[in-house]
This record gives structure tokens, C-alpha cells and sequence, in this order.
């Protein structure tokens, strides 16, 4: 009896569930899944037809491995190929620029056509013309050839960069100019600047033997190619003046403002002398809005008094009045206040350039250049203006033997402004063809930090715990940013991946030496 009951409880007691093959698990095919025309509820119907609820839960499982895995392969391919995206949007960046500076040299062309289809001075005005000119051609050449002879003498190797050419001659020049940085507006180097009738020549100031001062030939601009703008006299910014040539900015401070009007009107006349032969009209922006005024063709004293309003709005920096005001004369298609838009934006520009500007203002200059038609110049210049702002409070920092506190706020000031920079963007410029941009600057700003990193840390031979310890807080800094959606974990590895392996060699070859020696010093 006892046999029997203890046979039935054995019977009762259940084994262990079997785990269910290996055939039996639905396949997850990544060829299906990467297909055009894939579609997800014919492949689930499909593969999970007669599946089981564990069979399910591991295709479950096998779908999030393959999501993980494809998520980094993608990853490493877009770092991989991103020089080359880099590399071809500045080409892309530079043909449209070309293409710009094509249409204005087509557009200089066509009003030549113009001018030439007017009529002829008659037989006589033209002798007469014909015989004054020889008699004053021999001592104009004269008298150019030597102001270019004494320009060569006073500004260093000048004759390779402004060489001889027939009719060229020297305009006027402004002396003790500071060179300033656009982004950051700090002294770059002491320049006078000489305005030639087709050129316009940039000397640097430099001390020769002794306390003697020398200039020397730094630059030269093609006079047809740049464009000059008065940036404003603020208090805050000084009596400045960008010039443009090309993909190039430059800009200069002059002592006040006589020295600086000096030299606009320096600039002035040199290209009404050069546009005078060419019968084109010269690009200088405030120039042209005034004498455009008179070409419109039916502006009458309406739009008269709206082009002078708009006038002292810029001169008094009323930038929100000036471009509702430049705007409606633009809709009524007066050609004036196309160039009055340029100067306008290059003024707002040049505020959104200051590195210390707060969050409000930037969204002002920002919104005011998108409705002028500036979105790419915005975006470079509010990129550029974060990096100082980065510069700036990086220089606050200071050492003083503590390695790893130094470190530390390193890292919060870099990956903070970071993060903040990318949610002004965000804001800011909602075009997503913009976003590349913004990830040639994440990338730009790592690089900085690692060299800071690397010299501070690694070229110090550091010890390990201190290594450890600046790691720690650099990547407890970007774990924040991956908490607010922005991962760089994998810049950061493969910025210090090779670092960590040349310390740690370098800490093995340390400990062998030491070793050997000690072995050799033994005398058991």
C-alpha cells in the first residue's frame, strides 16, 4: 500500500519545463528588415504564425539586440564619413558664394552694355579732350610712378603685393589702425592701411633694430572685390569698420570718428575713380543707398522721406523700426533699400558677434537677420560668438596645483556651455538642413577640451589616480548631456582611447626599468 501511494505522488511532482529549442525561435532576418518595401505587420503575421508566447519573447529579445547593434554601426559610420560631409559642405558653401559673386559681376556687365549704347560727343569736344589729356598724361604718369617708388621704399616687400600697373596711384592712407578679431573683438596687431586708386594695401606695424618702428606689407585687397561697412560708433564696440573680400572678414578700430570717416570717404573716392572707368556702379552699401535714390524710376517724396527715416534709424541703431521699414520698401520694389538691408545686417552681425550677449538679445539679432534674409551668416556668427564665450570663461579659470579641481571645472564650463548652446540653436534655427553645422561645432569644441585635457593630464605623466579621477568628472559631465539627448560618449572614447594606451605603456616601460635596475643593484 505504501508502495503504491508513493508511486502516485511520484507521478504528481512536475519536471522542469523544458526550454524551448533553438529551431523553434522565429529568426529575425535583417535582410527583411532593411528592404524598401518592407512592411511590419505581413512579417510579424508571417514569422510569429505559430510561434509559442516564450518563442515570442525571445524573437522579442533577438529584434532589440539587432535594433542595438544596427544603432552602432550607424553611429560609427556617420563619425567615420563626417570629415567628408564636413569637407563637401564648404565646397558647397563656397561654389554658392561664387556663384553670389558671378551674378554681381554678370549684373556689373550688363549696365556696361548700357552705358556704352550711349551716344558720341561730337568731333569737336572730342579733340579737344583729346589734346588736354596729352598734355597732362606725361606728368600724371610721372608723378604716380613716384608715389608707388615711395611706397615701396616705406612699407616692406609692398612692391610684391602692389606692383607696378598703369594709371595706379596711391589715394590716401590711415595711420595707426588697430586690427581686431570679429569674434572677439580683441587687438590683433597695429596696421596702417593705404588706399591705392584699384587697391587697397594692409602694412603691420613691427619693430625693427632697437625701438625703431618698420611697417611691413601683411595684405592686399583688390579694391573691385571688397566691400567696406561702417559697423557703428557704440561705446561698447568703438569706431570700427568691417571689410569684406570675398569668403574673408577684417576689422579694423580707428582712434574716433574723423579718422574713421577719413578713411570711408578714402575709400569712396578711390572706387568712384575705379567704377568711373568701368561705368558700373560702386558697390559701397551707404554709398549706393543714396545714389540709387534717384534711379527708381516713379520714388516719390513718400518714398523719398521713407528712405531718410530709414536712414537715421540705422544711424541710431533702431534695428526692429529699421527692418519693418526696409522690408515694406523692398515689397514696393525700391532699389535703394537693398543695399540699406546690407548695411543693416551687417550691423546687427556684428552685435551678434559680441561673445558676452544674453540669451534675449541673441534671439533678437537671430530673428532680425532670418527676416532680412541672413541665415547663414547668423548661424556662423552666433557659433563663433558661443566659442568665445567658451574661450573666455576657460581663461577665468585657474591653476594652482590641483590638477583634478582644475579638471573639474573645465569640464562644467565646456560640456554646460555645450549643452546650452545646443538648446539656444534649437530655438533659434528650426531649418533642419542647419543642424550639420551645429555638429562641425560640438565636434570643433571636444577637440578643444581634449587638447586642454591631454596637456594638463597625459603630457604631465600624471599619476593613475589622478587620470581616473579627471576621467570621472569628464564623464560625469557627459552623462548630464546624455540625460538632456545628447550622447558624446563616443567622441570622448575615441579622443582619449589612445592616449589611455600610450600612459599606460608608458607606466609598464617606467616599472620594467625600475625592476631591472633594482635586480642589478641586488647583490644576492
Amino acid at each position: 500500500m505504501s508502495s503504491t501511494m508513493r508511486r502516485k505522488s511520484l507521478r504528481r511532482v512536475p519536471g522542469p519545463r523544458p526550454e524551448p529549442a533553438a529551431s523553434d525561435v522565429p529568426a529575425v532576418s535583417l535582410g527583411r528588415l532593411t528592404k524598401a518595401d518592407f512592411r511590419a505587420d505581413e512579417y510579424l503575421k508571417e514569422t510569429l504564425r505559430s510561434a509559442e508566447t516564450t518563442n515570442i519573447r525571445q524573437f522579442r529579445k533577438g529584434l532589440e539586440d539587432a535594433r542595438k547593434g544596427a544603432s552602432k554601426n550607424l553611429q560609427k559610420n556617420v563619425y567615420r564619413n563626417y570629415e567628408s560631409f564636413v569637407f563637401i559642405s564648404k565646397e558647397i558653401s563656397s561654389m554658392e558664394r561664387d556663384m553670389q559673386l558671378l551674378r554681381e559681376l554678370l549684373h556689373g556687365i550688363n549696365e556696361m552694355g548700357d552705358e556704352l549704347m550711349e551716344p558720341e560727343p561730337d568731333e569737336a569736344s572730342r579733340v579737344g579732350r583729346r589734346r588736354t589729356q596729352r598734355m597732362s598724361m606725361a606728368n600724371q604718369h610721372d608723378m604716380f610712378k613716384d608715389q608707388l617708388a615711395r611706397l615701396w621704399r616705406t612699407v616692406r616687400e609692398s612692391q610684391r603685393l602692389v606692383p607696378f600697373a598703369p594709371g595706379r596711384h596711391v589715394v590716401g592712407e590711415a595711420r595707426s589702425v588697430s586690427e581686431l578679431s570679429p569674434s572677439t573683438l580683441q587687438t590683433r596687431q597695429k596696421v596702417d592701411i593705404v588706399v591705392l586708386s584699384d587697391m587697397v594695401l594692409v602694412a603691420a606695424r613691427k619693430r625693427g633694430g632697437g625701438a625703431q618702428t618698420v611697417l611691413v606689407a601683411d595684405r592686399a585687397f583688390e579694391l573691385a572685390n571688397v566691400s567696406v561697412a561702417d559697423v557703428g560708433d557704440a561705446a561698447r564696440s568703438g569706431f570700427l569698420v568691417k571689410i569684406v573680400n570675398r569668403a574673408e572678414t577684417f576689422l579694423f578700430g580707428f582712434k574716433g570718428g574723423d579718422a574713421k570717416n577719413e578713411f570711408l570717404l578714402l575709400i569712396s573716392h578711390a572706387k568712384a575713380g575705379v567704377f568711373a572707368d568701368t561705368g558700373a556702379p560702386p558697390p559701397l552699401p551707404l554709398a549706393a543707398a543714396r545714389s540709387e535714390r534717384e534711379d527708381d524710376g516713379g520714388a516719390g517724396e513718400e518714398q523719398q522721406r521713407q528712405l531718410d527715416a530709414l536712414d537715421i534709424h540705422i544711424a541710431r541703431r533702431e534695428f526692429d523700426a529699421a527692418t519693418e521699414l526696409v522690408l515694406r520698401l523692398q515689397g514696393r520694389g525700391v532699389k535703394a533699400a537693398d543695399a540699406q538691408a546690407a548695411a543693416l545686417a551687417r550691423l546687427v552681425l556684428a552685435d551678434l558677434l559680441m561673445p558676452c550677449a544674453g540669451r534675449a538679445q541673441v534671439a533678437q539679432n537671430v530673428g532680425l537677420l532670418h527676416r532680412l534674409g541672413w541665415d547663414k551668416e547668423a548661424k556662423g556668427a552666433f557659433l563663433a560668438a558661443r566659442s568665445a564665450t567658451i574661450r573666455n570663461r576657460t581663461r577665468q579659470l585657474r591653476l594652482e596645483g590641483n590638477t583634478q579641481l582644475y579638471i573639474r571645472e573645465l569640464a562644467i564650463v565646456y560640456f554646460r556651455l555645450i549643452r546650452n548652446t545646443c538648446d539656444w540653436y534649437a530655438e533659434l534655427f528650426a531649418d533642419p538642413t542647419m543642424i550639420s553645422a551645429l555638429i562641425a561645432w560640438v565636434r570643433g569644441e571636444m577637440a578643444g577640451y581634449a587638447v586642454i585635457f591631454r596637456r594638463h593630464v597625459f603630457h604631465a605623466m600624471q599619476r593613475f589616480q589622478v587620470v581616473a579621477s579627471c576621467l570621472n568628472h569628464t564623464l560625469a559631465e557627459v552623462d548630464i548631456l546624455g540625460h538632456a539627448g545628447l550622447d558624446l560618449k563616443f567622441m570622448l572614447d575615441q579622443e582619449f582611447f589612445p592616449d589611455l594606451t600610450a600612459c599606460v605603456r608608458s607606466y609598464e616601460a617606467r616599472s620594467v626599468a625600475l625592476l631591472t635596475k633594482a635586480a642589478g643593484e641586488d647583490s644576492l
